[in-house]
């Protein structure tokens, strides 16, 4: 089953030939300002499922929690943070792209299983039952 996401506008779509590998909260206060909400859904993919349709604008952070620098795609007419890659190139993102979880089209998307840096949660957000949580990164 092909999972789409698609930016506000719909210019620009994002088409995931397979499951996603994870499905991520982050509670970062980058997350946070980024999306303009209190926290972020981040679908991760392998690269090689992944078909990007449409003109994005990068915009590389160089800070955070954990002094990585990210690589966030947004839609060049609305201005949708669809897309964006790990720097890290080692571990459990290697080869992955991440997709705005709020993107993705069908409402029965995979349910996040992982929580992170959750020292910067809001105390009235509720996570989902048997999530692995994490204080910091993963």
């Amino acid at each position: 089953m092909n999972h789409v996401a698609k930016c506000h506008c719909g210019e620009v779509e994002v088409v995931c030939k397979d499951e996603p590998e994870s499905v991520v909260i982050c509670h970062c206060e980058l997350c946070q300002k980024r999306t303009g909400s209190f926290f972020h859904i981040a679908a991760w993919f392998d690269r090689e499922s992944v078909q990007i349709n449409g003109y994005t604008k990068e915009f590389t952070r160089t800070s955070g929690d954990a002094g990585l620098p990210f690589t966030f795609n947004f839609c060049t007419n609305c201005g949708t943070s669809i897309w964006w890659l790990s720097p890290r190139q080692d571990g459990p993102l290697k080869d992955k792209v991440g997709i705005a979880g709020g993107c993705f089209t069908e409402k029965n998307f995979p349910v996040p299983t992982i929580s992170i840096y959750e020292k910067h949660k809001h105390s009235w957000v509720s996570l989902p039952v048997n999530i692995q949580s994490f204080t910091a990164g993963m």
